[in-house]
Formats: structure tokens, C-alpha cells, sequence
């Protein structure tokens, strides 16, 4: 999404996917492929994956992009997974480098809420005022809302106030405080659960609900429930400009000069996007997401229903909830964050994922998302039969 001229969302471009949709406003299955196996880029004589490494060289190139890590994959066949460019500039990548995960975090919270509300703990459809009581309109306001972007809640992304002191030193962060104050300078855009608007302050609230739910602290919760049942060994909430070696360089040239972005403060987009991960890691998450693997049946069959279907211009076919993009058979993901930017697509009938992060060049274009057309070419030549539509 871009907000300004210059800003990058943290999360996701979210509402760029809800444009592009032409909207207006268990067990556990492993990555096939860990990214620490090497930079396998294309097996010999594949020429599918062949293609998917001259998709991102050509992407590369055009845009400008310094470094690229990836993966394919077709159900349990691995396609390409390796890393192309520099990171830092002047040092090859590699698959192994950690990026900032950006949106594919979103759909964490909404796991761990429906298994709360399925425990007893919370109540998905309870006010938040039990939790957060001094919230504006918290007795109208549910957890089922802010994890489908149906609260009204004005996002503070597109907050001035927040872009100022943002672009004035990236490093130094938020806390979730300041982040809901920002939120709320600003009137709310619709009644609580009448209309649709993607905000990263549903994000920041519904995390503030969880721990005040459950009494721990939200890194803890997906420790707990999603990252080490999952086995995703190199991701971790992180809550400093931190990020461990080996990571990705983030570059970008959002303020005007070409810089390196890798320890811009995560926490601009705190329960949103502040999480360290690797491709593989992604990989492993986005399969027991959609397979379920996390919830019951029942659960995750209403995490995938088109919930927030009638409510501005979603529909059936194409929605939001969850926090998770639906186009038909398709869940689509963009993040993008300081450099980093991101995609996510997987085929729910073909079980075909495509995950590439790609970092800026000093005249790539930092607002749009450098990795969406080179995933969407990629998912198209696997699927020509059933494109994504985003």
C-alpha cells in the first residue's frame, strides 16, 4: 500500500491486494526444501524451474532490485528454492537469510484467537471492552472484527502524524501506546462491523487483546502455538531493530537517499509484521494455515469462509478475513516493509506456493511491491489453467 509519496506499509500492501481485487475501500508438514540446504536455484534439465529463475534475474534487473531469496513449490515437489543478488552489495545471498516477515504474521493472531475462543479463554464475538475498557467504542468493537478489518478504527499508517516521526528515525520504534493513541486522533471511518477498511491498528488492538486475554506477552502466544508446534525454528517475534545473521539486506530509497533499511524498528508495525523468518519457515507456515493443521475443522473452515462477503465491495470470490487475502482459489500475501518487499501466493486446489523477498536498488520504484509481478508471473506458469487475480 502506499500511504505517501514515500511510506511503505510494514504488513502487508493489504489494501493494494483489496485494490487489485477490485475492491474499493494437527500435524505438522515441514518445508520440503530448508533454505540452509543451499542455493538451489534449478535443478538440472527442470525447466519450470528453470523459468522461475529467469523470472526473477528479468525482475531483477528491470526493477532495479539488489537481492532476491524464494521458493516453489507444487504440492510436495520442490520447484526452485534458492536466493539471487547481493547481501550485503558486493556478497552473494543466500536462501538461509532471514527478512522481516512483514504480513503472513497477520493470520497468526486470528489462529491463535479462534483457538482461544475455542478454549474458552475469550469470546471472538465478546466486546473488547472485558479487556481494553478505556478503548473508544471497545463495547461495540470485537476480536472478530479487528481480525477482519471490519472495526472502523482509522488506520494510523496513513496518519501524518505517524509518517512524520516514522520518517524522522526509523530506528527508534513504538510501542503499542503510542501506535493506538496515533489510531485514534482520528474519528473512525465507519460504525464497528458495518463496512470493510484493511487498518494495521486492528492488528496492534487485537494483539493488546490477546495478552490481556491470556496474561502473556504476544511473542510468547505464537512461540507457543504456532512457532515451535510448526518447528519454525528461525522465526521469532522480535521487539528491537534487531535481526540476526544471516539476514537479507533491506535497502530502499524511501527518504530520499539510497540507504540500507535492515535495522529500521519493526515495531512501527508492532503484532502486524514484527517477526524475523526465513523463506522456508514462511513456506512451512503458509501449508498449515491452509491446511488447517493449527485449528479444528470447524475453525479453520470459518477462518477460510468469505465472513466479511456484502460488506463494501468484497464478495464471495474475493475478500478479506482473517487476515488473509482470498481471490477464488488463490490466498495472496504482499508484504513490504523498509526494503523489504514480499510475496505470497498459494493455489488451494494444486497446492502450488510461490514465497519470493526482494530488497531495493537505488531507482527501484519504493512505492509499489517489487515482488508482486515477478511471484505473479511465477504462479501463472505453474497454474495457466487458474492464474491468480490480484
Amino acid at each position: 500500500m502506499r500511504v505517501s509519496t514515500r511510506v511503505r506499509r510494514s504488513t502487508s500492501t493489504l489494501l493494494l491486494a483489496v485494490l487489485a481485487l477490485g475492491l474499493v475501500t494437527g500435524g505438522t508438514r515441514q518445508a520440503l526444501v530448508r533454505a540452509s540446504d543451499g542455493p538451489a536455484t534449478a535443478p538440472a534439465g527442470d525447466s519450470d524451474a528453470q523459468q522461475v529463475v529467469e523470472i526473477i534475474e528479468r525482475a531483477m534487473k528491470e526493477q532495479d532490485l539488489t537481492g532476491a531469496v524464494y521458493g516453489v513449490w507444487r504440492g510436495d515437489e520442490v520447484v526452485a528454492v534458492g536466493a539471487i543478488g547481493d547481501s550485503p552489495i558486493g556478497l552473494p545471498a543466500t536462501p538461509d537469510m532471514l527478512v522481516r516477515i512483514g504480513q503472513p504474521m497477520e493470520p497468526m493472531l486470528s489462529t491463535v484467537l479462534l483457538q482461544l475462543d475455542g478454549e474458552g479463554v475469550l469470546d471472538q464475538d465478546a466486546p473488547i471492552a472485558k479487556w481494553l475498557p478505556d478503548f473508544p467504542r471497545a463495547d461495540q468493537i470485537t476480536p472478530r472484527m479487528l481480525a477482519s478489518s471490519t472495526s472502523g478504527i482509522s488506520d494510523y499508517v496513513t496518519n501524518p502524524n505517524f509518517l512524520e516521526q516514522f520518517y524522522a528515525n526509523p530506528f527508534t520504534g513504538f510501542t503499542s501506546e503510542q501506535l493506538i493513541a496515533l489510531a485514534n486522533e482520528r474519528p473512525p471511518l465507519f460504525a464497528p462491523g458495518t463496512d470493510f477498511a484493511y487498518a494495521h491498528s486492528d492488528l496492534v488492538v487485537l494483539g493488546q487483546v490477546l495478552q490481556a486475554a491470556t496474561g502473556k506477552p504476544l511473542g510468547d502466544l505464537l512461540q507457543e502455538r504456532i512457532l515451535d508446534p510448526l518447528a519454525m525454528g528461525d522465526s521469532k517475534v522480535v521487539l528491537t531493530s534487531q535481526i540476526d545473521e544471516p539476514y537479507l539486506h533491506g535497502y530502499t530509497n524511501e527518504r530520499g537517499v539510497f540507504e540500507d533499511s535492515s535495522f529500521w524498528n519493526p515495531t512501527a508495525f508492532l503484532h502486524s509484521g514484527n517477526m524475523t523468518t526465513t523463506v522456508a519457515d514462511v513456506a512451512t507456515w503458509i501449508r498449515a494455515l491452509a491446511d488447517g493443521q493449527l485449528l479444528t475443522a470447524e475453525q479453520h473452515a470459518a477462518m477460510m469462509a468469505p465472513s466479511t462477503a456484502g460488506l463494501d465491495s468484497l464478495t464471495t470470490d474475493k475478500f478479506f478475513a482473517y487476515g488473509v487475502a482470498h481471490a477464488g482459489d488463490w490466498l495472496f500475501m504482499n508484504p513490504a516493509y523498509g526494503g523489504y518487499h514480499g510475496v505470497v501466493y498459494y493455489d488451494t486446489q494444486t497446492q502450488t506456493l510461490v514465497i519470493a523477498y526482494v530488497t531495493l536498488g537505488p531507482t527501484s520504484d519504493a512505492n509499489t511491491d517489487n515482488a508482486l509481478p515477478l511471484g505473479k508471473e511465477i504462479a501463472t506458469l505453474l497454474v495457466p489453467n487458474n492464474p491468480p487475480q490480484i
